[in-house]
């Protein structure tokens, strides 16, 4: 009976461990970009913390910091600024990840390092 009520406790405390793991979500890490003609975005990933960088004809126009969140084939950003050009990277996009480069929306973004 002992061994039985041990080896309970033991496959519990195994599937807890699996389900906070599993709870805390996919995770990127360095800067990725996309540019053409000195336009577009690089976002930097540390953590769950996220830096965005907005370029248009190679002047920067706007940045912000923020939070991102991976769920399934989705990324929803969250930056805390008002910058219209920063703006419209907030939200829920598609998203899909490769080997050296990810998928936001409809752009493929490089990694950089």
């Amino acid at each position: 009976m002992k061994k039985s009520v041990r080896i309970l406790a033991v496959l519990m405390v195994a599937l807890m461990l699996c389900l906070t793991l599993a709870s805390c979500g996919k995770k990127l890490s360095g800067k990725y970009s996309a540019e053409a003609l000195g336009s577009g975005a690089t976002y930097e990933f540390k953590g769950s913390k996220v830096t965005i960088t907005v370029k248009v004809l190679g002047a920067e126009v706007g940045s912000a910091e923020g939070t991102y969140e991976i769920k399934d084939d989705k990324i929803t950003f969250t930056f805390e600024s008002e910058d219209d050009d920063v703006k419209k990277y907030d939200g829920t996009f598609d998203f899909e990840e490769k080997e050296d480069s990810i998928k936001i929306g409809v752009l493929e973004y490089e990694k950089k390092d």
